[in-house]
């Protein structure tokens, strides 16, 4: 039988650092710089533990996330994991609330950079907002990847300026100042809380990434559970020190609180140097706000959930034009709007009620028990500590004014309208069920898999065969030998097309899709050569590293589909030069397809070195399943000895006795080895050729006489490498850089 899930999947080669630094980064911002004024006037010196509390109920909702996370684990966020587990109007709701809440939090850093850009000239702080909110509009719209990497140099920067801060200014507290500690009682703790909340948001964004992390079941909980507890340290660090060397009365009456607490103990160069971190920091939130919120009206303009005028890229720049202006233009009119307390408390609600949606999701599939759902992590005590989240973070709501509260009810009466509207008057709305839906679907499909799977093999999993396919290219012959080597080694097909991914588009929101009929065909015709096939769809950034990625155990062969022109210049450095350098621990075999007539004359040939055991065997096992004759040339310089001319012709009647098919042996004494290979494969239909264990850079391809002959043969070419123990140093330290981080 044949499986039709082909789900588009994306590489996985994020490790526990690079996760750790990524949801670090969604955290570590314009809160802690913004934040301490508000915040001390809520709660004086306890404010500390308004962001301990609050980074507390974070912490639950990233347990939640990282269950759905790792139970899903395809490139999303919020609205991916509530739309696809709950249904589109859950999905509406959830979806609007993080981009408002996304908004909200821009907004905020917009005016909180207008505060620090004072610190250093007397400028009006709206005006900064404005002309830095269209800077980054215009930055984003021009394209992401001009600021990714500067915003990755700017978190790590940040980190190590409040190391700093929190080493040097741990020893300068005054305890005297921080007394009394809860001035203000719990209440202020309490309304605190939901007042620097707004800080911990971007952290369930950063699941979003989970379809692109290795072994997501440990990594996504060591990493994000790890951000969670380290900002949350040093936010209420940076707040204990505030309070501690400052009077709440100074820490209240600031625009930059933490850098004139810096000045106080690091001098005027300190001073001055933690307020350009400010300024960094209130940037990066800004344009990370821009950056995350704007795909949120994107993804949902693409199910049918919003105008399909927002879903609408920029020819130029590739960049989803609409939706990044809309969401920038909204961020800079609330900056004109609200204060920084009234942005931080509105965005701190919405969030609340993304992240008791997280947590709730969670119960529901938890109770409904689908077969699909089976996550690597799970939230411990549940039901009762997600529930126990869920409800901390709802409470903070009534504490946070009635601006909030009626913002709150307000946000979920509209998700509600505006998703029955589209469902009226817009495109079809996707995904196209309930919940109800969604399970019954999922546990029909599980459960047809599960018994095919009985059927076809009641013991443990078998041998597999990995084979890469082109997209969109049809080739008879190689379903053909594929076929073969299926059936010799008693393997199933784990058939796999990898597109590789641009670097400035995020995996997460790379839309391509594989040609639906073409994956019919490919299905039908394996069908019919009654092989067990997988077909998958890989994103991906390297695309021999994806393929590499696919080698487990149960492997015993790769086999890649080359279209390309095989000739020195198109091969060098391309993928499949990479393959057949990478010494895979498993068989590799590349064909290149010439529309020839059927399998019926393959040959095997080489000049005077031995055949490598898998070109042999790979066309022993082709020729054995389409009854074609197998030729087993053997070309040797013309004035060879006797000696010689004996000695190959006893190795190839060696080789006539270890195979299985009928085969015929050839000895060629030629000097031109090349031109003399050229020729035997032009007369057959598929010339079989080895490929060096070793080969040297400094030559060509797969060594000059097969490169060469693979190139010039009107023949079909499989081209066979046996099997290494290790993959080459080069690809070791890639993954190990790549993969932590």
């Amino acid at each position: 039988m044949v499986s039709h899930d082909a789900d588009t999947e994306l590489t996985r080669d994020l490790g526990t650092f690079a996760v750790f630094t990524t949801a670090a980064g969604t955290m570590i911002g314009a809160g802690i710089f913004i934040l301490p004024g508000p915040a001390a006037a809520g709660a004086g010196p306890s404010a500390a533990l308004s962001f301990t509390f609050a980074g507390i109920i974070a912490l639950v909702a990233t347990m939640c996330a990282v269950e759905l996370a790792t139970a899903m684990p395809r490139a999303g966020g919020p609205y991916f994991f509530a739309s696809r587990a709950m249904g589109p109007l859950v999905g509406t709701v959830i979806g609007l609330g993080a981009w408002l809440a996304l908004i909200f939090k821009g907004s905020f850093a917009l005016v909180g950079l207008g505060w620090y850009v004072t610190y250093f000239s007397a400028v009006p702080v709206l005006a900064v907002a404005v002309v830095g909110g269209l800077l980054l509009i215009v930055i984003n719209w021009v394209g992401a990847e001009k600021s990714g990497g500067l915003q990755n140099l700017v978190v790590i920067g940040l980190v190590a300026i409040l190391a700093v801060f929190a080493g040097r200014g741990i020893f300068a507290v005054e305890t005297a100042t921080l007394s009394p500690f809860l001035e203000d009682g719990w209440g202020g703790v309490v309304t605190t809380t939901g007042l620097v909340f707004i800080s911990y948001l971007g952290i369930v964004k950063a699941t979003a990434i989970a379809g692109e992390v290795k072994e997501p079941g440990t990594t996504l909980p060591r990493a994000l559970l790890a951000a969670v507890v380290f900002v949350t340290t040093l936010y209420a660090a940076v707040m204990v020190i505030v309070t501690g060397v400052l009077p709440i009365d100074a820490v209240v009456e600031s625009t930059a609180p933490v850098a004139d607490t810096g000045e106080v103990f690091l001098g005027a160069l300190g001073g001055a140097l933690v307020a350009l971190a400010g300024i960094f920091a209130t940037v990066s939130t800004a344009n990370a706000a821009i950056l995350s919120s704007s795909r949120f009206p994107f993804a949902m303009a693409r199910d049918g959930l919003m105008t399909p005028k927002l879903r609408q890229s920029s020819p130029r720049f590739g960049t989803p034009t609409r939706s990044i202006w809309l969401t920038g233009l909204v961020m800079i009119a609330l900056a004109l709007a609200f204060d920084v307390e009234g942005l931080a408390k509105l965005g701190g609600t919405f969030g609340i009620l993304v992240f008791a949606l997280l947590n709730v999701t969670v119960v529901l599939l938890r109770s409904a028990r689908p077969e699909w759902y089976d996550p690597d992590f799970r939230v411990p005590f549940s039901p009762i500590l997600p529930l126990a989240g869920a409800a901390a973070a709802l409470l903070l709501i009534p504490f946070m004014g009635l601006l909030s509260q009626v913002s709150a009810i307000a946000f979920v009466l509209l998700g509600i309208v505006w998703y029955y509207a589209q469902t009226r008057i817009g495109e079809p709305v996707e995904p196209d069920h309930n919940i109800g839906d969604q399970l019954q679907r999922v546990q029909y499909r599980k459960a047809l898999e599960e018994k095919e799977s009985q059927l076809a093999d009641g013991s443990a999993a078998g041998p597999k065969i990995v084979v890469e396919v082109v997209e969109e290219k049809e080739n008879e012959d190689l379903l053909s030998i594929v076929a073969a080597f299926a059936d010799r080694l008693e393997a199933d097909l784990e058939t796999v097309v990898i597109s590789e991914v641009p670097p400035h588009i995020p995996l997460s929101e790379y839309d391509h899709d594989i040609d639906e009929e073409w994956v019919a065909t490919l299905w039908q015709r394996l069908e019919e050569k009654d092989c067990e096939v997988d077909i998958e769809h890989v994103l991906a950034r390297d695309r021999t590293d994806a393929l590499l990625d696919l080698i487990d155990d149960r492997t015993e062969l790769v086999v890649v589909d080359w279209h390309g022109p095989i000739r020195e210049r198109h091969l060098r450095e391309s993928h499949v030069d990479e393959v057949l350098r990478s010494e895979l621990p498993v068989r590799v075999a590349v064909l290149k397809h010439r529309d020839t007539s059927d399998l019926t004359d393959i040959v095997v040939a080489t000049e005077e070195k031995p055949y490598d055991r898998a070109e042999v065997e790979l066309a022993d096992a082709i020729a054995a399943a389409t009854d074609a004759t197998l030729t087993l040339t053997k070309v040797i310089p013309e004035d060879a000895s006797e000696e010689r001319i004996t000695t190959a012709e006893e190795y190839l009647a060696s080789l006539e006795e270890l195979v299985r098919s009928p085969v015929e042996t050839e000895l060629i004494q030629r000097d031109d080895v090349r031109a003399a290979l050229v020729e035997r494969g032009n007369a057959a239909d598929l010339l079989v050729l080895g490929a060096p264990s070793h080969p040297d850079r400094l030559h060509d391809f797969f060594g000059q006489t097969t490169d060469v002959v693979a190139a010039e043969t009107e023949a079909s070419v499989l081209v066979a490498n046996e099997a290494e123990t290790h993959l080459p140093w080069y690809r070791r330290v890639k993954r190990r850089i790549v993969g932590e981080g």
